[in-house]
């Protein structure tokens, strides 16, 4: 009797959805530095937020940015650089979630913004409970959701009378 033996495994492509979202989140965060840039040669602003709070907050998003667009890219998912930029990109999102508490408005509170923190504290350790677990599929789908609410936020954030756009546009 002869065994034909199964084929290996091939990488998956990124879907068309992930590049675009990756392409337009790396515009954004392009957008967001460029003003934040230029802004801090402007001379300060006024509002509520402590300024440790933002820069937390800016120091924690803006590389969870690109670095999640590249894990979501990777064609190799479960490798060591998968899991070691993995944790990073966890830890900066819990940081950015807890951190965003103490950003508030201009009336000194929070806003319906905060909602996507309260979903990266809850489905982040479910998708990590799921990857340890082998429900690849069901981690990378709260992972993704993750980042698409990280982008969604960053879109949120920059509008007009928001904090971020006072900081960077006055």
């Amino acid at each position: 009797m002869t065994s034909i033996a199964a084929p290996a495994a091939t990488a998956r492509r990124p879907a068309k959805l992930s590049r675009r979202i990756g392409l337009t989140a790396l515009l954004v965060l392009g957008g967001i530095v460029a003003a934040l840039l230029a802004r801090s040669f402007m001379g300060p602003s006024t509002y509520r937020t402590p300024m440790w709070a933002i820069w937390l907050h800016l120091a924690t998003v803006v590389p969870a940015v690109p670095l999640g667009a590249w894990l979501l890219w990777r064609r190799r998912k479960g490798d060591l650089a998968h899991k070691i930029g993995g944790r990073a990109w966890a830890a900066m999102m819990v940081v950015t979630a807890i951190d965003s508490f103490w950003i508030r408005t201009v009336t000194g509170t929070i806003s319906p913004i905060h909602i996507f923190s309260l979903i990266v504290l809850v489905q982040l350790p479910r998708a990590i409970w799921f990857a340890r677990m082998g429900d690849i599929d069901r981690h990378l789908k709260l992972m993704r959701g993750i980042y698409i609410g990280l982008i969604a936020a960053g879109f949120f954030a920059m509008a007009p009378g928001r904090t971020l756009w006072t900081l960077a546009f006055g």
